[in-house]
């Protein structure tokens, strides 16, 4: 008896198999539209195309037309314990959820900012006359805020380069 599978998601990335938020072509068929979808939290697959499905293991064994002695082979089981992680991919996925938590605090910090932003120029907007230095300070108000809310689109938008780029420049800003 296996103790403990290998992570669905160290197989997948091992295997090539490139998912976006859980989904990816299936690797068994060809196909226009992603229907093989992987549940990390059920460690299983299931292809809603061909209906093929299972665990780490039977991914294995259906991708290398192996059984399901081989299978444990390829993925470095035996004795019943799993290999050792990968280092590459266990840094992966360090680097992910780090992205992650920033693109929240950054989130969190731009909106902050834009309400900041948005309250001054209500104020500022309030007062008939203004002299030069409430008008300069009014005009980089405008400028922050239309930055503000440009990276808060960016964002929304989920480009990963865009992000990667905003991730570096917040980085760099401390």
């Amino acid at each position: 008896m296996i103790e403990a599978k290998p992570d669905i998601l160290e197989v997948m990335v091992r295997e090539g198999i490139e998912l976006e938020r859980g989904k990816a072509p299936c690797p068994f068929h060809d196909e226009k539209t992603p229907s093989f979808i992987v549940n990390p939290k059920r460690q299983t697959f299931h292809c809603f195309g061909c209906g093929v499905h299972g665990d780490s293991i039977d991914f294995v064994m259906k991708r290398h037309s192996v059984n399901f002695k081989e299978a444990l082979d390829i993925l470095g089981i035996s004795n019943g314990k799993p290999a050792p992680p990968d280092p590459a991919i266990q840094r992966r996925k360090k680097l992910l959820q780090e992205f992650k938590a920033w693109k929240t605090d950054f989130y969190f910090r731009l909106c902050d900012e834009l309400l900041s932003l948005k309250k001054t120029k209500e104020l500022i907007q309030k007062f008939p006359r203004i002299n030069e230095e409430m008008a300069g300070v009014f005009a980089q108000n405008m400028g922050r805020l239309a930055v503000t809310d440009y990276k808060l689109n960016l964002l929304a938008e989920g480009n990963q380069e865009t992000l990667f780029s905003l991730y570096c420049e917040d980085l760099q800003n401390g």
